[in-house]
């Protein structure tokens, strides 16, 4: 029997192969759609982290003008996470599935992080103002630590579409007053609004234009809910209020293209280090994340186990959380890094002192 010089190929395929074959093809597939369908959450990845002390871009991130400056050591980082979802970025089902599976990434509802009806460009401009705000407290705690006198005023920075407020109160405007109430910082008009039942009306006391005016402000409730569970309802005007402050010096805070206020505590440091004789940090490594009120309150921010995550990557030794969020950091520390629970700008200072002098001295718990 002969055998055909050129036998004809092999054209089958054996069952395991087509079930591979197929197998991939659905999961393609699959994972296709996944990316198609958006979901509204939020995800939360450690980003970089920036030296406040150092530079960015070549731009030396503080710069202080008119004040004697020294020569300092060590970091004083600043911490940022990368933020999918929202009206910027929506996040697709596979982002949302993968997420979850990561331990260095958390997921949490875009409603409890982005308010309703808020557009792309809005969410950008708000971010760039919280940032500028951020930068001129920081300045404005820095020079009040070393005795400085600075004069502080609230005005409107910015007022969303179709709130309460929108038609009544304007950009820029000078809030001096609620009802009987003197408005020195936003949290005092926060505090007062509370004040007001959610649907009635506020009396406001503006300066427009050079001009005083009483103005009718109509309130409408939020209901938010906490990370416990629970909801919390308060009394909103719609509006983002901002202090402004008339600065002695010219101090300036290059943050890149970084924007939100949670850096407000490390510039703080920086501009008190700078304007300062010796070494705050002492040489040593350190990280932190807060923001900052002009009264030297550290206040919560979202995503602290990211940062805490990027702080380690960046190689710091010690990492200042604010208290208000010491409940998500027990049971989330990267291992070697020592993290002290700060509430104000004073307690981070006395803390990155100590360690200066110490590295073992004790830390306040977080």
């Amino acid at each position: 029997m002969t055998q055909p010089l050129f036998p004809p190929a092999h054209t089958g395929i054996s069952r395991r192969a087509a079930l591979v074959l197929v197998s991939v093809v659905v999961a393609v597939a699959v994972v296709a759609v996944l990316n198609l369908v958006h979901v509204e959450k939020v995800i939360y990845r450690p980003g970089p982290a920036y030296d406040t002390l150092g530079e960015i871009d070549g731009t030396a991130i503080v710069e202080v003008e008119g004040l004697p400056t020294y020569p300092t050591s060590g970091t004083l980082d600043f911490t940022t996470i990368t933020l999918n979802g929202g009206p910027r970025f929506p996040v697709s089902a596979w982002e949302w599935m993968t997420a979850s599976l990561d331990p260095s990434s958390s997921v949490a509802d875009e409603h409890e992080v982005f308010p309703d009806n808020v557009t792309a460009s809005e969410v950008r401009e708000q971010n760039l103002e919280l940032m500028t705000g951020s930068q001129q407290q920081a300045a404005v705690v820095a020079l009040r630590a070393i005795g400085e006198k600075v004069p502080e005023e609230v005005k409107v920075a910015q007022v969303l579409k179709d709130a309460p407020a929108d038609g009544v109160l304007k950009v820029n405007d000078r809030i001096m007053a609620v009802g009987d109430t003197s408005i020195r910082t936003p949290d005092d008009l926060r505090a007062v609004l509370q004040e007001v039942e959610p649907g009635g009306a506020a009396d406001f006391t503006i300066e427009r234009d050079g001009e005083q005016q009483r103005l009718e402000v109509p309130t409408t409730r939020r209901t938010s809910t906490e990370e416990d569970g629970t909801e919390v309802s308060r009394t909103i005007i719609g509006i983002y209020p901002a202090s402004d402050f008339d600065l002695p010096y010219d101090v300036s805070i290059n943050a890149g293209k970084v924007g939100g206020p949670s850096a407000g505590l490390m510039f703080t440091l920086a501009v008190y280090d700078t304007i300062t004789p010796g070494e705050l940090t002492g040489g040593r490594d350190f990280a932190g994340t807060g923001t900052i009120s002009s009264d030297g309150e550290i206040g919560p921010i979202g995503g602290i186990q990211q940062k805490m995550i990027a702080a380690d990557r960046a190689g710091a030794d010690y990492f200042l959380a604010p208290s208000g969020n010491c409940g998500e950091v027990a049971g989330h520390v990267p291992e070697g890094l020592k993290v002290a629970g700060v509430a104000t700008f004073d307690e981070a200072r006395e803390v990155v002192e100590a360690v200066g002098k110490d590295p073992d001295a004790p830390l306040p718990a977080c």
